[in-house]
């Protein structure tokens, strides 16, 4: 209902022409603007909800952003927080989080025409793996499964996998599982395989190419283009135990590193609402001597406190005059 009313506003502040007027007046700040995946949604037997935006959309976007924003990468708002100089413009960061293929081949050629800097946020185990994400897993098994029932264990509520609403049920358990304390997304991902065997057996027999490999990274920084960590394997962090968070921090870091030879400044908190990380994140980051974190909970800051804790507005929809509302209203 919350989000219906905010497209409502929207529409019709674009048919009004007030969006244009408070997004002309948005005040100085870091805005970070989060993409996952590129291109048609419909298309895709995976997780749609991760598709930020066809590309046509995107540079539609990027044009938009470029007009009103000087667009830095991390390197550059480290020094702007340093010397207290974030209120002095607008500027935004350009980020992607997973290393999806499609930001490669779909991405990529939109900032290089545009000549734009962003920053790749990968996850080390993903790269030159066939392997699927227990995500995109999750949603290929239930949407296979269309007609049957499930219930994650202990949990509380039943969903019926209709067809015509598969989407939206989809993302009713991955948020169950998300904010579920007490059963971490593997436990739920191995359950809903014995569940649906069938649909993990068509899987299997399948080819899919998701993500981006080595030499994709590597071609990215030619283009000068930054490389961040996304963590080893992309869990939600606060569902392990202390030594496994440290390690998904520290190692990604090294390991980028080292077969980049480049310095890793920045890191992006695996999902990144409020509930997958914590002060413990925060001292492993410290540690690992990462100047910036980023959340994924939306907003722009005038200040920063904490460098290793800034928002971002996940980009969603295809819709540009959406994306400013969420700029000036959010």
């Amino acid at each position: 209902m919350f989000f219906q009313l905010r497209q409502g506003l929207s529409k019709f502040l674009s048919l009004t022409g007030g969006i244009n007027y408070f997004w002309q007046k948005l005040p100085n700040g870091v805005y970070a603007f989060n993409y996952h995946r590129i291109g048609d949604k419909e298309k895709n037997p995976f997780d749609r909800a991760i598709f930020s935006c066809t590309q046509n959309a995107f540079e539609q976007q990027v044009i938009e952003l470029k007009k009103h924003f000087k667009i830095i990468n991390t390197v550059e708002l480290s020094k702007l927080i340093a010397h207290g100089e974030i209120v002095n413009d607008r500027f935004a960061v350009i980020t992607f989080d997973d290393g999806y293929l499609d930001n490669f081949t779909e991405a990529l050629p939109v900032l290089k025409k545009h000549k734009i800097p962003a920053v790749f946020y990968l996850t080390t185990e993903l790269l030159e793996s066939r392997q699927i994400t227990w995500w995109d897993e999750i949603a290929y098994l239930l949407r296979k499964a269309h007609g049957m029932k499930y219930q994650l264990p202990n949990g509380t509520l039943e969903y019926t996998l209709e067809k015509d609403n598969i989407d939206k049920i989809i993302q009713r358990i991955m948020s169950e599982i998300k904010q579920t304390k007490n059963l971490s997304v593997l436990t739920a991902l191995q359950d809903i395989r014995s569940k649906f065997p069938e649909a993990r057996t068509k899987l299997l027999a399948e080819n899919h190419e998701l993500f981006m490999g080595w030499e994709h990274a590597e071609e990215l920084l030619k283009q000068g283009m930054e490389i961040g960590s996304h963590t080893l394997t992309h869990p939600i962090l606060t569902q392990l135990e202390d030594e496994q968070h440290r390690k998904e921090i520290v190692e990604s870091k090294a390991i980028l590193e080292k077969r980049l030879n480049c310095t890793i400044n920045s890191i992006a908190y695996p999902v990144g609402r409020y509930y997958c990380y914590d002060h413990n994140t925060f001292e492993y980051t410290a540690e690992a001597g990462y100047k910036i974190g980023f959340n994924n909970e939306p907003g722009y800051h005038r200040s920063i406190g904490n460098a290793l804790d800034i928002n971002r507005f996940c980009v969603s929809t295809n819709d540009l005059n959406y994306l400013k509302y969420e700029c000036c209203f959010t």
